[in-house]
């Protein structure tokens, strides 16, 4: 006992602590606010599974490192009892907790698992050490201060472990007792001056994660306030939660083992540019520090513009073109980081003021402007694909769906056949449904993606104009990426609506008999993969569907590795289906080679539920010479092929 030094101890050490930490957190009130308090019942509930649950570690493919941190996380959550109770025999050498008293049950129950926790933290910290000295795994980041930091969680466990065997009677256990509380001051001082901070900040990063995910419903720009950034140029730019993103960043490198931008050798690592902008907000902290007390909207101007630009300084204009916005990295990162909205800001900005983009999305924007579509084809064709059919329209009412078609749907050659097919299967199933036709014009999903809010911003009021004129409550769709938009991005523009993907509807007219069942003839003695679409089965969390669809007519699914929700992106989304694919290899071929291993020298069938990975996939297939092996249909394709004359 030594109350003298175990206050200095703490005042020193909690005090440096407050002010390493305000210095971190006081340029944050310098960035764009962002509200992120509302539906407190379900951010507690995602605190609970997410942040104490560690729910994103247990993944079977990253199993032991998940084990080890969840062992460790649950460690320091339990000694957490046990450090307060060793400072406050500082000053009483008697001091214990309310009801935990040593000869209590339930402070020996107590002591029991604090024995477990010490033990499993040791051993844990001792695994990690291994991966990172030894088996060194390709996305781990290679820094001392991991090292550093395990070190000192072995500290901890050592002189935890001798002070209790020998007790304060000895000098050995004096010398664990103090060394014991020097290390878990030191520990703390050092957390906010590198990636351990993630200590700190982690679980109020999970606590504030946005509802629904932001890549989801991306921002919507007010495009008539004047002085309001358009995008993210500098990171004053950028909101107070997009930096506590960055902070909490872990550099796990989860975020990577799916990206398809990463894997295929493009410039893209959300883990580097997370590293990166964090480096650059503590770089700007002072800056920003005196941005935060600027008074008056001119002397905050002055000191927006004198920060440097994120694209080009901080970041390569390469790197923000290459995502492909399938949410792998926000779908993999276990403390929740948002990343595609930031990428999307950044691109706005380029467009928007810079007028900075690939010539594809140029020409692409153009077509969207003039024709309402990415081909660029004329408007008055859309309903072309089924002149021949019959198919009955909005304006002539009395009808419970809607079939979006969709652009592809409606204009590429070979996704027509998939709207011909759905058109068939919703007449077996006696459904009630209508086409806008002519009416129809693209949701401008790829434009909003690539940057260009205020095409996007168009096209979505002026859709959302057009179906409210036409009393639509429920939509069909082909394409995920119109599911997207318009169940999740068109309430903001007025257009509530119940949206369904076709493999859903599929699925539900089997499951209540409206559809027959059966064997698909032409696909007999052909193995049959499924390819998920990524605006499907992460964005929209519907894995189920295609799958059901598929069994209700006797297919048997032979999994790919990476499917589901680990399913590998085709590499058309987030406007990329429109921009050449110059860095690395291409994402669709890294694809095909995984359905030609999962299917074998026989071949087959990849089973897709998106015209953009249809179409790359097929590309993929005739690029890698499979043609003779592999084929790509679509769920409706060969649903329909189950009951059609041969």
């Amino acid at each position: 006992m030594n109350p003298a030094l175990t206050t200095v101890l703490l005042g020193a050490a909690l005090g440096f602590f407050a002010v390493t930490v305000a210095r971190r957190l006081l340029p944050l009130r310098a960035l764009r606010r962002d509200e992120r308090l509302d539906r407190p019942a379900e951010r507690l509930s995602g605190l609970l599974r997410y942040g104490f649950g560690q729910r994103r570690l247990l993944d079977r493919e990253e199993l032991a490192p998940g084990v080890l941190h969840v062992l460790l996380f649950a460690a320091f959550v339990v000694l957490g009892l046990r450090t307060i109770t060793l400072f406050g025999m500082g000053f009483d050498p008697g001091f214990h907790l309310p009801a935990l008293a040593p000869g209590s049950a339930l402070g020996r129950g107590y002591l029991f698992l604090k024995d477990v926790a010490v033990w499993a933290a040791a051993a844990a910290a001792a695994g990690f050490l291994w991966r990172r000295l030894v088996t060194r795994p390709q996305r781990l980041t290679r820094s001392w201060e991991g090292t550093l930091v395990l070190a000192f969680i072995l500290g901890l466990m050592v002189t935890e472990i001798v002070f209790d065997r020998v007790g304060a009677a000895s000098a050995a256990g004096r010398a664990s007792y103090w060394a014991h509380l020097v290390l878990v001051l030191a520990f703390l001082c050092f957390l906010p001056f590198g990636k351990h901070f993630h200590v700190v900040t982690a679980l109020p990063n999970v606590l504030l994660r946005s509802l629904p995910p932001a890549s989801a419903a991306l921002r919507t720009l007010d495009l008539e306030v004047e002085g309001v950034a358009f995008g993210a140029r500098s990171i004053a730019d950028l909101s107070w939660k997009e930096a506590l993103d960055v902070y909490s960043c872990t550099e796990c490198g989860r975020c990577q083992t799916r990206c398809p931008a990463f894997l295929t050798g493009k410039p893209l690592s959300s883990k580097a540019v997370n590293g990166a902008l964090k480096h650059h907000l503590v770089a700007e902290a002072p800056a920003l520090s005196r941005l935060a007390w600027a008074s008056g909207a001119a002397a905050r101007a002055r000191g927006t513009e004198a920060l440097p630009s994120l694209v080009g300084e901080v970041i390569s204009p390469e790197t923000i073109w290459s995502c492909t916005t399938c949410g792998w990295c926000e779908t993999a990162c276990p403390v929740l980081v948002e990343n595609i909205p930031r990428i999307v800001d950044l691109r706005r900005h380029q467009v928007l003021v810079e007028a900075a983009m690939p010539e594809e999305a140029g020409r692409l924007f153009r077509n969207l402007e003039t024709q309402g579509n990415p081909w660029g084809i004329g408007s008055n064709k859309r309903a072309d694909w089924c002149a021949d059919l019959d198919v009955p329209r909005a304006a002539d009412g009395d009808f419970e769906w809607l079939f979006f078609v969709g652009c592809a749907g409606a204009f590429d050659d070979r996704q027509k056949k998939v709207s011909r097919a759905i058109v068939r299967i919703l007449r077996e199933a006696k459904v009630s449904f209508a086409i806008l036709g002519e009416e129809e014009t693209c949701t401008g999903d790829a434009a909003r993606r690539l940057g260009n809010e205020y095409l996007f911003q168009t096209q979505a009021s002026a859709l959302a104009a057009t179906l409210n004129g036409h009393g639509v409550t429920k939509i069909l769709v082909q394409c995920p990426h119109c599911l997207n938009a318009l169940a999740n991005e068109l309430p903001r523009f007025g257009g509530r609506y119940e949206v369904v993907h076709h493999t859903q509807l599929i699925a539900r007219l089997i499951g209540e008999g409206r559809l027959p069942r059966g064997a698909v003839a032409p696909l007999e003695g052909a193995g049959v993969t499924l390819h998920d679409p990524c605006y499907l089965g992460r964005h929209a969390c519907e894995t189920a569907a295609p799958r059901e669809a598929l069994a209700g007519v006797g297919i048997d699914v032979t999994e790919m590795p990476r499917s589901g929700r680990t399913a590998l992106c085709c590499g058309a989304g987030g406007g990329r289906m429109w921009l050449d694919e110059e860095a690395g290899t291409r994402v669709n071929e890294h694809r095909v080679a995984e359905a030609v291993e999962t299917l074998g020298p026989r071949g087959g069938v990849v089973a897709v539920a998106c015209p953009f990975c249809l179409t790359m996939l097929k590309d993929g297939i005739a690029e890698a010479g499979r043609e003779d092996r592999l084929r790509v249909l679509d769920v409706a394709e060969i649903v329909a092929a189950a009951w059609e004359a041969p």
